[in-house]
């Protein structure tokens, strides 16, 4: 990429069939931990996956995956992902996230952008005269930075976000450290319990500072976007608690979407400083 586009690292398009189970399953959020197919030798650590689907002749993009890890090892692989995950044992390659900032799975239809997708492939674009074809989507294609801006401007923006999950965007780190039997149950409590000190830290900002905006790089949604949105980083994670603890405004970090999830490149997260000096 060039000097100044969007993101240092290269983003593909990935085609992952679903079964009608998985499509149902959905709904239940559940994290994207990793990706297999032959074709995934191409991906380097840092680079980001997006994953979508056709269902009834429609696009949808279901998932975002930033690469940690790329091996060809089925063993290797299983001690890189959580213990309840299972892992294909036959797969070429497999692409895996960080445990701590991978995302949940969900579903938005993106047919009406599907004709303004571009790829670095030069000249290629979607044929859409029939509908959305799976055969053009097998392979895998890195998108241009204007696509990516895009489908990343469409899997944070609140229009496309249905209510239920605007939590898990703002605490996505902590979600990882609860997602398995009955915790899952805890953890939904414990993210509506935590709103109203977000909201809180959100008050005081803005009373403070007359808008929202990132610590860090000092990014404004509401100054590029018109939309006033800001997302919220425990300084220390969640997953390290060893019982319910007391959080206080000042135990927060106000990030956008791209300091946010750069912060959770590592583990444990980066400090604020150390995210400022890499912008420096």
């Amino acid at each position: 990429m060039t000097e100044g586009a969007y993101w240092a690292a290269a983003h593909y398009m990935f085609y992952r069939r679903l079964t009608p189970e998985e499509r149902r399953n959905l709904s239940l959020h559940q994290p994207l931990t990793y990706l297999t197919g032959a074709q995934l030798r191409r991906v380097k650590p840092g680079d980001v996956l997006w994953v979508i689907n056709v269902h009834q002749g429609r696009l949808f993009l279901i998932g975002r995956l930033l690469t940690e890890f790329v091996v060809d090892d089925s063993e290797v692989a299983l001690a890189l992902v959580e213990p309840e995950d299972e892992i294909w044992p036959d797969a070429e390659w497999y692409v895996i996230s960080n445990r701590y900032s991978a995302e949940s799975l969900r579903e938005i239809d993106v047919t009406p952008l599907a004709g303004g997708l571009t790829f670095d492939s030069g000249s290629y674009q979607l044929d859409l005269s029939g509908g959305v074809d799976v055969g053009q989507l097998r392979a895998l294609r890195r998108l241009t930075p204007e696509t990516a801006q895009l489908l990343e401007q469409v899997w944070y923006d609140d229009a496309y976000t249905p209510a239920d999950i605007t939590d898990y965007l703002e605490f996505t780190e902590d979600d990882k450290a609860y997602n398995e039997g009955k915790l899952i149950v805890r953890t939904i409590h414990e993210r509506r319990r935590n709103r109203s000190l977000v909201e809180d830290a959100k008050a005081l900002f803005k009373t403070k500072h007359g808008q929202l905006y990132c610590e860090a790089c000092g990014f404004s949604f509401s100054d590029s976007y018109g939309i006033e949105y800001i997302e919220a980083h425990h300084i220390r994670q969640m997953a390290s608690y060893d019982n319910e603890q007391t959080v206080s405004i000042d135990d927060l970090v106000l990030l956008c979407a791209n300091c946010h999830r750069m912060v959770h490149t590592r583990t444990p997260p980066l400090s604020l400083e150390e995210l400022r000096a890499l912008l420096r």
